[in-house]
């Protein structure tokens, strides 16, 4: 196995974005949304990076908050390529983007999942996400 790099993407990251769109799903990317949502600094693409190849990511946006506890990231997607599941790649994402939450200020993080997802509902909990009710299923990040 090639060593894997997990970091937040940017704008000179295009290149490996916009090969997701065959990788993950067709009609997923955009070339300049793409290029818009990178250049964005209230946008967030964490990802695992084998052989120049995006195998796995979370993405996401930062919400201004009107309090002063600090601002939410909301994370829209969590996917992993079917052949790097099961490895730890979705955990080490999550992880890392906890570590750069507490690095910017960001005060916790969510997402949203079905209660019949068991797998993803399984990751988030092995990272500390908690469900607030038991009817619908949201998961917090206190950091």
């Amino acid at each position: 196995m090639d060593k894997r790099i997990y970091r937040k993407l940017g704008i000179c990251d295009l290149d490996l974005v916009c090969q997701m769109e065959g990788d993950f799903r067709s009609n997923f990317i955009c070339e300049e949304n793409a290029r818009l949502f990178l250049a964005n600094p209230m946008c967030l693409i964490f990802a695992c990076i084998e052989n120049n190849r995006v195998i796995g990511f979370a993405y996401g946006y930062e919400l201004n908050r009107l309090n002063n506890i600090g601002n939410m990231l909301y994370i829209h997607e969590v996917s992993v390529l079917p052949e790097f599941q099961r490895q730890g790649v979705g955990k080490h994402i999550l992880s890392g983007v906890k570590s750069l939450c507490k690095l910017t200020g960001i005060c916790r993080f969510f997402l949203v999942t079905e209660k019949s997802n068991r797998a993803a509902c399984a990751l988030y909990e092995s990272v500390g996400g908690e469900s607030a009710h038991d009817d619908d299923i949201t998961y917090f990040f206190n950091l």
